[in-house]
């Protein structure tokens, strides 16, 4: 059974910035609706993706499951002191994410795994579709990815028969419908989360 994840409070950007918020060992991308930032009004930076609806954005981890967006002003302290703090970010979540890195997983009668959740009580499942190299560990064949609720990613094998790719479908559109923060119903290329700007 698949941890349930705990309410995870984002902080916005009325607070004042203190060290906390600038702790370089906290900082971890995670994706957002593209809707958050087409307004211009968004308050950080950002990266447009070529998912559908998806935005990348990166965050600071705090006390009691508390996050805060990355703002501006934390941007430019990080890059007067020379640090690629967009690099650090990923580094920060391949660290904190559990090996193997899902939270669930089906499995062909082979063996073979076709279909990944991940779910983590930290709140970053989406964000561990970002790290490619342990996904196509398990997808030596290929795979697509779904984000449907900012909680909750998939991955699974991109080489599915009709009756899987219907249950994937299936899955996407009740999380999605269904999920608190809904994201995307779309699947994607992993590509297609990356940013030419990463």
């Amino acid at each position: 059974m698949e941890p349930l994840v705990r309410p995870v409070r984002e902080l916005g950007k009325e607070q004042p910035i203190s060290d906390q918020d600038l702790d370089m060992d906290k900082v971890v991308p995670l994706f957002i609706p593209s809707s958050f930032v087409e307004s211009g009004l968004w308050p950080g930076p950002f990266a447009t993706l070529r998912a559908r609806g998806v935005a990348l954005a990166w965050a600071v981890l705090l006390r009691d499951d508390a996050m805060r967006y990355v703002l501006h002003e934390m941007q430019r302290a990080w890059e007067e002191q020379g640090i690629d703090w967009k690099v650090r970010a990923l580094q920060n979540l391949r660290e904190l994410s559990p090996d193997p890195v899902y939270t669930g997983a089906l499995f062909r009668d082979t063996g073979e795994t076709w279909l990944i959740s991940l779910m983590h009580p930290d709140g970053l499942g989406p964000s561990r579709l970002l790290l490619a190299d342990q996904l196509e560990s398990l997808f030596p064949q290929g795979y697509r990815v779904a984000l449907p609720e900012r909680s909750r990613g998939f991955a699974f094998a991109s080489n599915l028969d009709l009756e899987d790719a219907d249950t994937i479908d299936n899955l996407v559109q009740s999380c999605y419908w269904k999920g608190e923060r809904p994201l995307s119903t779309g699947t994607f290329e992993p590509n297609d989360l990356l940013s030419a700007s990463w």
